[in-house]
């Protein structure tokens, strides 16, 4: 056998053992151009010869560098003359947040593009070229960023659609093989820029590491390995300790599930458990430090009733209970309500219909009222304001809302969210809580309305 065939074998062969790609599988290659990419590719097109899988090339131009439309057009060229389609998704740096790193607003983004085309197309997974010595890398980035041991699991062979069959060969094994089988690739000029620290590992690092340990990517992965196997233990308690717990709730407005942690239960665990469960409970892999020390911090200095943003989440600390949810964008103007006319509210639907007579309900969402007390009034539903006053069923006086809502202790969340039905600028029901004393039913009422709010179904 050849050596070009012994060396095409072999990694054939790597890809089969791998585990990660079956069959008939539909995979989007991501292919940047490199060298890397450019191996992966065309080890996939011979296995395609014998497993029949289907690829499409993915590739993200993140208009970082001038010469990205230069990789653009090669990755192009490349994937007409090797017969594959090539789908080519384009970022703008413009939309970095403020402090984000390059880097990360990179990556985050160039998987959610790779995931577009996969989706696009209906394929089943996506390959990257990542191999042995990206992980040193990456174990390397990660211990100068203090990281956990949650950091130290590195990059998955496999995370949710994503998959990396290469990750176990080391780089000296793929430009073998590049070079053996003449695959044309580019060259990312910042690879050579040692101000980048993952650069800076790659060229002054990692090479005089591996003379002393050739088999230095192995010894990582199996670092890897045993982080993922400890984390995995650790992801285990927590999570039984979220079920003891943790209880879930729909948030009143958007219908979208809320966390809720007794204070009392949660101020006797060890602060490291903690910061472990709210990271459970949030979903997010892998956290930096900052991150941690963000929530430690919120976690010691919160007081009651404040509500801390982190990411895409809120988080509060309310009298028995901390609260966490998603971020909700909700800006609900003030709605016209008529008889019989269902009325979308955030993801809440509010209705009034008239009913031939009184019935009871356990609902706080369904009220009847006496429909004469109404009659011929403007009704608008809007969200509670400062200032707002209704006298409560069952109380002779008025009273504001605010207090209402303080007495009743609805936390911070629900306040925010709770509306107010209007008749003539009087505040008739406070939804989902209390009636007002002057639509009551009385001994002389002929004419029933329902009021209702109801979960809105898409």
């Amino acid at each position: 056998m050849s050596k070009d065939r012994a060396l095409n074998s072999r990694i054939i062969n790597h890809l089969v053992e791998s585990g990660l790609i079956r069959p008939n599988d539909k995979i989007v290659v991501s292919v940047s151009g490199g060298m890397d990419s450019m191996l992966l590719l065309y080890m996939l097109i011979e296995l395609q010869k014998k497993w029949g899988i289907e690829l499409v090339i993915g590739h993200v131009n993140h208009n970082i560098r001038p010469n990205s439309i230069n990789d653009e057009r090669f990755v192009i060229e490349q994937g007409k003359k090797l017969g594959i389609p090539v789908m080519v998704k384009q970022l703008n740096c413009d939309d970095k947040k403020s402090g984000e790193s390059t880097e990360a607003w990179a990556r985050k983004n160039r998987y959610a593009q790779l995931e577009l085309i996969r989706k696009e197309y209906n394929f089943d997974k996506i390959a990257t070229g990542h191999h042995s010595n990206d992980q040193i890398e990456t174990i390397l980035q990660r211990i100068s960023e203090k990281s956990g041991i949650g950091g130290l699991k590195g990059i998955h062979k496999q995370y949710n659609t994503v998959i990396r069959p290469l990750l176990t060969i080391s780089k000296s094994e793929i430009e073998k093989v590049v070079n053996v089988l003449q695959i044309k690739y580019v060259e990312d000029e910042t690879n050579s820029n040692l101000d980048i620290p993952r650069n800076y590992f790659r060229h002054q690092i990692i090479p005089k590491w591996e003379m002393l340990y050739p088999n230095l990517g192995e010894s990582i992965q199996s670092i890897c390995d045993s982080a993922a196997e400890n984390q995995s233990v650790i992801d285990y308690f927590v999570e039984e300790l979220e079920n003891k717990i943790v209880i879930e709730e729909k948030d009143l407005s958007s219908n979208n599930i809320i966390k809720k942690i007794n204070v009392s239960s949660f101020e006797k665990l060890q602060e490291t458990v903690k910061v472990l469960l709210i990271k459970h409970i949030l979903g997010k892999y892998p956290w930096r430090k900052y991150q941690w020390n963000e929530i430690t911090q919120i976690l010691k200095s919160a007081k009651i009733g404040k509500v801390y943003n982190f990411d895409d989440f809120e988080i509060l600390k309310d009298r028995q209970d901390w609260i966490i949810r998603h971020k909700l964008k909700v800006n609900l103007k003030p709605i016209i309500a008529r008889l019989n006319t269902a009325v979308p509210c955030g993801k809440l639907v509010f209705n009034i219909r008239e009913v031939k007579k009184y019935t009871i309900t356990d609902s706080k969402n369904v009220e009847i009222i006496d429909g004469e007390s109404i009659i011929n009034k403007k009704l608008i539903l809007r969200p509670w304001r400062e200032g707002d006053v209704f006298q409560p069923l069952g109380m002779k006086g008025k009273k504001k809302i605010s207090d209402f809502l303080t007495d009743e202790k609805v936390n911070q969340f629900d306040k925010e969210n709770q509306l107010v039905l209007i008749a003539n600028n009087e505040i008739i029901w406070l939804c989902g809580r209390r009636l007002s004393e002057t639509v009551k039913i009385n001994r002389d009422t002929k004419d029933y309305l329902e009021l209702s709010m109801k979960t809105r179904i898409a």
